[in-house]
């Protein structure tokens, strides 16, 4: 459900809002495991910096395309606990959903959950008419997510430097 007010859509135990200042330590934590990073192009935890410079492209991100990518907040801790939104893949000429939540909160159906909230805003508010996402090969989890949410694996292919499972959904009329 988008909340039109604050432009931050609610799910039912999540908030994706967009990100503040303030954020940037809590997120930097968030990167920093290396258990999150290895499935991201960098195949490590982030650095603050690197934070940094992220947060930065996805602000741009939303100014340009007006969509981008949300923090994810947990509704009854109030906790940050990753991101999820919307990119655009200028290299492929495609827009994609995609997420990644600090360890602790995986195996809980929170990506799913809020990657089927982006993809509905995708489909519903942007009126976008195919939406692709990328998963490592060996990232069983989030091939699961990825199916879970309706997107049907298309091929295996070479993407921001790794073999990824290419999945996409085209909007039903």
């Amino acid at each position: 459900m988008l909340n039109k007010r604050n432009n931050q859509l609610e799910t039912e135990r999540l908030y994706l809002r967009h990100f503040k200042n303030g954020d940037i330590d809590e997120y930097s934590k968030i990167m920093g495991q290396d258990e999150v990073g290895q499935w991201l192009p960098r195949g490590r935890g982030y650095t603050k910096e690197e934070v940094e410079k992220s947060m930065d492209g996805m602000s741009k991100h939303w100014e340009e395309k007006g969509y981008g990518i949300w923090t994810v907040i947990e509704k009854e801790s109030g906790r940050m606990i990753g991101h999820c939104g919307l990119n655009f893949v200028k290299q492929n000429d495609e827009v994609e959903v995609l997420y990644a939540l600090g360890k602790e909160y995986w195996g809980l159906g929170y990506a799913t959950e809020a990657a089927g909230a982006a993809l509905d805003f995708g489909f519903d508010v942007l009126g976008l008419d195919r939406i692709v996402a990328f998963a490592k090969t060996d990232n069983t989890a989030s091939k699961k997510v990825i199916e879970k949410i309706g997107l049907k694996y298309i091929k295996d292919i070479e993407i921001f430097g790794m073999t990824c499972a290419y999945y996409d959904m085209k909007r039903e009329l």
